[in-house]
């Protein structure tokens, strides 16, 4: 029994944060499993093979458990420490290659353009709330995320199936891990 707290801990810290209170592992893991059962629903109803579903849901528990766990104090201060380099935060952004891998894998819903256009504006605002004095972060990242969740939504040609997938991913990127969140810093 004790090994198994021990690997649950590990999961929770590395899914949500280390030290995360109950109710905060609550939250990240019900979007996260809420995310995936939407995805999973649409993606059945819009008959996508199962591996599609699959990952669908799979990006949806990411995405959807992200918005939510980067936005929790634990998740802010895992990323928002005194001593964190501010440009760590470009890294864990970067790393976030959902559009490509969605256009690799479902290139009827997700076009390449789409992809590309929507990741490059996200890393590109990441840059711009990084290098803006404090004082105007919080602005810019919400402007920054207004207008890619427009162009993303109105502009962009993805199919409905994954038409929540880039809001949701900017959102998580741009508003609930970039900014720290209240108590965290």
């Amino acid at each position: 029994m004790t090994a198994l707290r021990s690997w649950s801990r590990r999961i929770d810290e590395v899914l949500i944060a280390p030290g995360a209170a109950a109710g905060e592992r609550l939250l990240g893991y019900g979007a996260g499993a809420s995310g995936a059962v939407f995805a999973t629903a649409l993606a059945t109803h819009a008959a996508l093979p199962t591996w599609g579903v699959v990952i669908l849901a799979a990006v949806a528990f990411d995405v959807f458990g992200g918005v939510v766990v980067n936005a929790t104090l634990s998740g802010s201060r895992r990323f928002h420490q005194p001593d964190t380099p501010r440009w760590s935060a470009l890294g864990f952004v970067a790393f976030h290659v959902h559009p490509f891998v969605l256009a690799l894998l479902l290139p009827e819903q997700m076009p390449w353009e789409v992809a590309a256009v929507t990741y490059s504006g996200i890393v590109l605002a990441t840059v711009l709330v990084i290098v803006v004095p404090r004082s105007l972060r919080q602005p810019v990242a919400f402007a920054s995320a207004a207008a890619l969740i427009a162009v993303t939504t109105s502009v962009l040609p993805a199919a409905n199936v994954i038409g929540w997938v880039l809001p949701l991913l900017i959102i998580k990127l741009l508003l609930s891990h970039l900014l720290p969140h209240s108590g965290s810093e």
